[in-house]
């Protein structure tokens, strides 16, 4: 019932599988993927009403996905352990309390399942999905912490400062490797394999991620790019974890787990995809900003000469302004030519004048004369 961690200094004495509730025995491990489910669809639900999208078709999504990827997850997990499956009932098979849940199943069945949804209802998958992979992202957070109690999802024995010691009780006999074996720990008369935590390198690993996936989510540039990074950084993780991990499903007659080429794949395929399509959006996005430029320019090219116009306008009047000038130039010029004209009048009223004068003069000597005549 104990986990440790020694290189930590962390005895955790009493770890139990289960829980008691009315005389039903639950398993935590059913727990918290059940409240994982719960946070993810609230997660989903608050992101729909905050990008003003109707919640109840998200709702309804999800509901389909969770049934889908529930179903997928068994029978992936049955799929590649037919040899513990062959010859029990359907009942055994579909039973689920006991584990036996492969979370690539669920994945790729759930986003079949949603595809399918949204095709019936005409809805962008690509626009639904990437709200809805960070939803499961988060269920598989609190989920992971299932395998911990569950004394599940452990690697190869190590020295390493996470190392977890697990009785060798509380695990099957055929997930104890030679190496582990040949390394037991005995402590305080219970005996001990220590491994990789690989629940917690995952959790961890989900965590960055989701993180990631929230910052980037604002520079998206085409709807679905969240859910194909999603699925690339999630692959990405899951090569280094399968490689360690000990109780994986392996290809049948091989020595090889089934999710490590799975995830090699499906990192390639998306990560390629994902940088492809973004590259394209981004070709995109500036033939159409040439195009918006280019209206843009016609258009301010009309207003310009509109201005023009108006400029024009603006124009005249600085003309009529000089216009005003020169008749005030003009009018100047007259007043300068006047007294000039006036000198003329005067030198010719003064000649007249001096006419009449001399004019008078002359009569008395004229009377003179004809005086002396007669």
């Amino acid at each position: 019932m104990s986990i440790r961690f020694p290189n930590l200094d962390i005895n955790l004495g009493h770890i139990a599988k289960s829980v008691s509730v009315l005389g039903f025995d639950l398993r935590i491990y059913g727990i918290l993927i059940a409240a994982g489910m719960l946070l993810g669809i609230l997660f989903i639900e608050l992101q729909a009403r905050r990008k003003n999208q109707d919640p109840n078709l998200y709702l309804g999504m999800t509901i389909v996905s969770l049934i889908g990827g529930l179903i997928g997850a068994r029978l992936y997990y049955v799929a590649f352990s037919w040899d513990t499956f062959s010859g029990q009932s359907w009942k055994a098979v579909c039973d689920i309390r006991n584990g036996g849940l492969a979370i690539y199943g669920g994945i790729f069945a759930g986003a079949l399942f949603g595809l399918i949804f949204c095709r019936i209802f005409r809805l962008s998958f690509g626009r639904m999905a990437d709200i809805s992979c960070i939803g499961l992202l988060i269920g598989q957070i609190i989920g992971i912490w299932g395998n911990f109690f569950n004394r599940a999802s452990f690697g190869e024995y190590t020295e390493s400062l996470f190392a977890m010691q697990i009785p060798v009780d509380a695990v099957r006999v055929s997930e104890i490797t030679k190496t582990m074996q040949d390394n037991l720990k005995t402590v305080n008369g219970s005996v001990y394999i220590q491994v990789h935590p690989l629940f917690f390198y995952e959790f961890v690993w989900c965590l960055l991620l989701l993180i990631v996936l929230l910052i980037y989510n604002r520079r998206k540039k085409y709807q679905g790019e969240i859910f194909t990074r999603y699925l690339a950084g999630y692959g990405l993780g899951k090569i280094a974890i399968e490689w360690l991990r000990t109780d994986a499903l392996y290809i049948p007659h091989t020595k090889i787990p089934v999710s490590l080429p799975v995830s090699v794949v499906l990192f390639v395929v998306c990560a390629v995809m994902a940088t492809t399509r973004r590259i394209l959006s981004k070709k995109r996005e500036a033939i159409r900003r040439r195009r918006r430029e280019a209206i843009y320019g016609t258009e301010e090219k009309h207003s310009r000469s509109y201005e023009d116009m108006q400029h024009y306008e603006s124009v005249q009047d600085e003309f009529r302004d000089i216009l005003s000038g020169v008749d005030q130039k003009t009018d100047r010029t007259d007043t300068k030519e006047e007294p000039e004209q006036e000198d003329q009048e005067t030198s010719e009223t003064a000649e007249q004048q001096n006419k009449q004068q001399s004019g008078s003069s002359e009569k008395p000597g004229d009377q003179q004369e004809a005086g002396q005549t007669d």
